[in-house]
């Protein structure tokens, strides 16, 4: 007769345990849980940058360029075109001279601070040299298009 206990036992399957297969699932359980933080980071990121921060960077980009419109500036402003108003101012205020001298007044009872401008005038190209050469680093640095003119 058989006991209780071996009764029980006898209606159990009689299944081998594959030790392995464990194994290899305690592995891979493992993995994941290591990686599921770095996973959760990373999805989260890339949701931020996705969906929000790009956008924000567009925005605020795009709030700079409207700010600091350096291509209307350059395109539609006047600054590039100082050389060759310098050289027909120069040519002009020249001519004054020489004809106050001939007359032999001062050329500043014909024209206004005529000095001051005359220096202003002479000193142009230096200034030009200057505004071109911080519009290009401004350029280098910006990633803006070149819109100067006469480059």
């Amino acid at each position: 007769m058989k006991s209780r206990l071996e009764k029980v036992y006898s209606k159990l399957p009689n299944q081998k345990v594959n030790l392995k297969a464990h194994k290899v699932a305690l592995s891979l359980v493992s993995t994941i849980l290591t990686e599921a933080d770095a996973f959760d980071q990373a999805e989260s990121e890339a949701s931020y940058l996705a969906y929000d921060y790009g956008d924000e960077i567009m925005d605020a980009y795009s709030d700079f360029r409207v700010k600091y419109n350096l291509d209307d500036y350059i395109i539609n402003g006047s600054t590039t075109d100082l050389g060759d108003i310098t050289e027909i101012l120069s040519d002009a205020l020249n001519e004054l001279e020489t004809k106050a001298n001939e007359l032999g007044i001062d050329a500043n009872e014909i024209y206004d601070n005529f000095d001051d401008l005359k220096q202003r005038v002479d000193n142009a190209p230096s200034l030009l040299s200057d505004a071109k050469d911080k519009y290009r680093e401004v350029i280098g640095y910006t990633g803006f298009p070149d819109f100067w003119k006469n480059a």
